[in-house]
């Protein structure tokens, strides 16, 4: 791959998002067959969607704060030791809903943490010219996760309900013995030079920061909107397939079939990501990803298998080049100092309404059926295409998406020691320059999108599945 340090966390991340995903399958399952209650079952998938909601900007400011690598070992202890008790509840018969919640919502908060260091981690570890390559390996690597780990998990609880929990905890102790050998130096971030008169006020305003960044980039902002209906959309074409082929629910493995058809569109996504990069502008890859969505809704709800399948596979596969475009501005942008943050800010902003997915298709299609529920759905799906259209200005800010301008020096004060330096290189660069190097003696180039980069992690966006990433 890339380098030693990149093919250590992608590997190790491989493993755990495997075990996640089966475990996002198994522990509502196995909250139904321990309390026979539904509603018990479906409270383990909404608290741990609060929790994640409820981290993201928290865990932006702690990945910004403290040392990443030893935060990305320590939520894989924590998650290791939450998995393994999980195990140990169901082998002894002591699973109650209680604890079910309890620790979905702990392992929940801990990768909420994880995230963020490990996009921070892999910034310092990934070279410039080579982070869209990385960008999309780590999409793969998510749809690969999505395409395996639920039929896998389903198998596992058949075999006995503590083996897939045990399996998950191994996957953290396994992820955590690879990050260990990751090679990262840590940057202290830059301190103020006064101290705040209201401590509350001043962490208000830390964590509010990456909203800032974002806010001032319009092409940036246009994106993330246009991604925050596309989860909207992801949970309501997956609803909507699965109610169709299921038949009402009389035939629940053909629903299965949707989501496997999701990962494998992911991944295949994922594999062209690059080249759609390389050959079409941010405002033509934005505008077939509308088409294909006003395409595919209506052929997703006609209860064929078939049509039902390719039609969720098309539409996941237009989402990583998408996604790609956010994650690769983030990591080539954003300050170092300010990389959690910013991660927080755009993940919050692209899963703001994806929660109200499931209620609107149901409603809609209890109401007038799936075929209208998925025009209805589908339909502000124009709106980007006649804005882009009608706009100059939006269309040219949206082209510039992946595009780094060459920074103006600035003038800054003399570092007092060689810490103070890096954080001035930081600041001015937005990663930190190997001293003694040429290139920390010359201004860097602007990055043109066609320049060829690689996979970097999501940041959670919930592109490139067809439901939000945790």
């Amino acid at each position: 791959m890339i380098n030693r340090s990149f093919t250590l966390i992608w590997v190790s991340q491989a493993l755990s998002d495997v075990a996640s995903e089966m475990t996002s399958l198994a522990l509502p399952l196995a909250v139904l067959a321990a309390t026979r209650s539904a509603v018990d079952a479906a409270l383990v998938a909404t608290v741990v969607g609060i929790a994640q909601l409820l981290a993201k900007l928290p865990s932006g400011l702690i990945a910004d704060t403290y040392h990443r690598k030893r935060l990305m070992l320590l939520c894989d202890a924590a998650r290791a030791a939450v998995a393994l008790l999980l195990a140990l509840a169901l082998a002894t018969g002591n699973l109650t809903t209680i604890v079910a919640v309890g620790s979905a919502a702990t392992i929940a908060l801990f990768s909420s943490v994880f995230g963020p260091a490990e996009s921070g981690v892999l910034r310092q570890a990934v070279p410039l010219e080579r982070r869209r390559e990385a960008i999309t390996r780590n999409i793969v690597r998510s749809n690969i996760a999505i395409a395996v780990g639920p039929p896998l998990g389903g198998m596992l609880l058949a075999a006995g309900a503590p083996t897939a929990f045990f399996a998950d905890s191994c996957s953290y102790l396994l992820s955590l013995a690879l990050v260990a050998r990751v090679a990262y130096t840590h940057v202290a971030r830059p301190r103020a030079s006064t101290a705040a008169t209201h401590p509350l006020r001043n962490t208000a305003n830390e964590l509010t920061l990456g909203f800032g960044w974002v806010f001032r980039r319009t092409g940036l902002v246009v994106l993330i909107a246009f991604a925050a209906y596309v989860n909207l959309l992801g949970r309501s074409i997956e609803l909507l397939a699965a109610f169709g082929v299921s038949h009402d629910g009389a035939h629940p493995v053909s629903a299965g079939l949707v989501l496997t058809a999701a990962g494998v569109g992911g991944i295949a996504g994922g594999l062209c990501a690059g080249w759609i990069l390389k050959r079409l502008t941010p405002t033509a890859i934005v505008a077939a990803a509308s088409v294909a969505w006003l395409l595919m809704m209506p052929c997703a709800s006609t209860g064929d298998e078939l049509t039902s399948a390719v039609a969720v596979g098309m539409v996941v596969f237009s989402l990583p080049s998408v996604g790609s475009l956010v994650g690769l501005t983030i990591s080539v942008e954003a300050p170092t100092h300010l990389q959690g943050r910013v991660g927080g800010a755009v993940t919050l902003l692209a899963i703001s309404i994806a929660w109200a997915g499931p209620g609107l298709t149901g409603f809609l299609i209890s109401a007038q059926g799936p075929l209208t529920a998925s025009v209805v759905l589908a339909a502000p799906m124009v709106v980007p295409l006649i804005v882009l259209a009608a706009s100059p200005r939006l269309r040219a800010a949206v082209g510039k998406i992946g595009t780094v301008p060459a920074r103006e020096p600035e003038p800054e004060p003399e570092p007092e020691s060689v810490a103070a330096a890096a954080e001035q290189d930081v600041l001015a660069h937005g990663e930190p320059a190997i001293q003694g190097s040429p290139a920390a003696a010359t201004a860097r180039p602007s990055l043109e999108l066609d320049d060829p980069l690689g996979p970097f992690a999501m940041l959670a966006l919930g592109l490139g599945r067809a439901r939000p990433l945790p």
